[in-house]
Order: structure tokens, then sequence, then C-alpha cells
């Protein structure tokens, strides 16, 4: 028994025509008639009664024809699904973000424009640092990852491909009432005498290091008193006095209510925010997801 048997006997159940269903089919009738034959002989059943003018279903041709409709309509969905899927309209995509880069507007407004535009694909998204995407990358654990270009060291990221989204300028938060709150600009010779609080080494190095190599090349270094191995530490400090910090935002306002972000005139330090994903991942989903929100973030620009 064969697909097309069952698809021919629908057809002849609900018609109950040979003719008619022949028509429907595009099959000549003589070899539907054939067909059928071929599939009671196989059941051992009349599935027709033949009559006068047409046929008419039988009571185990009833029976069958409750069964097989459901058993066409599973395969009909499996193949849709099969379809959607390979065409990209279905699935999950593992997205790995860090808290500051998942505020970017580009960002937020591009996961939601896929959102918007392929709801059947579902959005697995996962807070982590750029260290840690680049890692669950190449583990396979994550299948694209949001990151600054810093946080990629050439000698790992062999078999990654990736994609550019925009940029974020390093900028100072300070706290509401500080006396640089209220300026449009300052420059690094304004925070020389300042507690500054910065990222820690051990959790971005490469970050870390090309903001001190500015900061250098600034020719006014600043007195570090605090490593912040993430962004929400960086931010409760300024808001609790502990001193200013140097992070970087693409936008201008703080996700801390008393933080104020200021930009540096003569710092200049803007980074990279990258589409990075596996070069072998030959997901119809995630190159829709790349293909949008380059797009996306194109035309936010």
């Amino acid at each position: 028994m064969e697909l097309r048997h069952l698809r021919y006997f629908r057809a002849i159940g609900r018609e109950e025509h040979f003719g008619r269903a022949a028509i429907a089919l595009r099959v000549a009738q003589p070899a539907l008639t054939r067909q059928i034959r071929d599939l009671e002989t196989e059941l051992g059943v009349e599935l027709f009664e033949r009559l006068p003018r047409g046929v008419r279903l039988s009571s185990a041709g009833r029976a069958f024809l409750d069964e097989v409709e459901e058993i066409l309509s599973q395969v009909d969905r499996a193949v849709d699904r099969a379809r959607r899927m390979g065409s990209g309209h279905l699935g999950t995509i593992r997205i790995g973000l860090s808290e500051i880069i998942a505020a970017y507007h580009f960002i937020s407004r591009g996961l939601l424009h896929f959102r918007e535009h392929e709801p059947a694909v579902a959005l697995d998204l996962r807070s982590m640092g750029s260290v840690l995407q680049i890692a669950a990358l190449k583990d396979g654990a994550l299948d694209v990852g949001i990151v600054y270009d810093a946080h990629i060291d050439e000698r790992d990221a062999a078999g990654l491909e990736r994609m550019p989204l925009g940029f974020g300028e390093t900028m100072l938060a300070v706290h509401e009432s500080h006396r640089l709150a209220a300026r449009d600009s300052v420059t690094m010779a304004d925070i020389a005498d300042q507690p500054v609080l910065g990222p820690a080494r051990a959790t971005a190095r490469g970050y870390h290091d090309r903001l001190m190599s500015a900061c250098i090349e600034s020719g006014s270094a600043p007195r570090f008193v605090q490593e912040c191995t993430t962004n929400s530490i960086l931010f409760s400090l300024v808001s609790v006095g502990m001193g200013v910090g140097l992070v970087t935002t693409a936008g201008s306002r703080a996700p801390v209510p008393s933080v104020r972000l200021v930009p540096i005139a003569d710092l200049g330090l803007r980074f990279e925010v990258l589409l990075v994903w596996r070069a072998l991942d030959r997901s119809a989903a995630l190159r829709r997801f790349v293909e949008m929100m380059v797009q996306h973030a194109a035309c936010a620009v």
C-alpha cells in the first residue's frame, strides 16, 4: 500500500464517483479503478458499493476513510513542517548576547522585527558575555552570538563567520549628582583625579586591553580603583557614588535612573558590534536571521 492509493481512495470516497475523482486527480479513470481494486484486494474488503450511477462507501469504506483522512492530514502537516524548516520559516535559534548589547536599539528592534516576520521561528535568548559566547559557539551550545569585535581573538576565531551590525561608544558613567553629570562632554583630564571603575581583564581581556591603550594614548591615564566583571556591577557602584565608570554603549541613557552617560571628547573609542556564527552551520532559519538582522541594522543607521 502506498500513499497514492490512500489519496486515490480519499478522492473517490469524497466524490463517490470514479469519473469526477479521476478528473480531480488528473488520473485516467481505468487506472484509478485498477488502483482501487488492488487496494481492496490487499485489504480483503469491499470499500465501495458499485451503483448504476457512481459508487457508495461501504461500512468498511466509511471506517477506512475516517482513518485515511487523519493519516493524510498528518502527512500533509509533516510535509509542510519539513518545507518550512528547510526554507527557514520554522525552528529555534539560540542567540547569545550580553546585557549591555541587548539594550542597543538596533539589536532590540532587529530581534523584534525578525520575530514579527518569522513568528514560527523561536528565539532562545541567552544572556552571557562576549567571551563566553565565542566558546559556546565553538562548542555548538549557541547558534549565533552578538559580541564586540574586541572579544574575538583571531587565533580562536577559525570556523566562525561574522557580520557587522553597528558600533558602541565608550562613555563616562557618573552619578546624577556628580559635578560632571550636566556636561555635554568631558575630557580624560577631567577625570584624572576621579576614582574610576572599568572592565575586569580576567573576563574581557581584548576589550580591557584596547580600552587601556586608548586611555594611555589620550595622555591622561585614569586612576582605576575597581575592576567590574559586568556592566550591571559597574552601574550599581556608580549609582552609590563609588566612582565614575568607563562603559561602552550605543545609547545616551544608562539602565540605572540615577546614572548619567557623558561622551568623552578626546577618547574616541568605538567597538564594533558583530553577529557571529559557525561557518559550517547551514540552517536556513539562521541564514534568514543573519540577513534580516544585518538589513535592519543598516536601515537603522
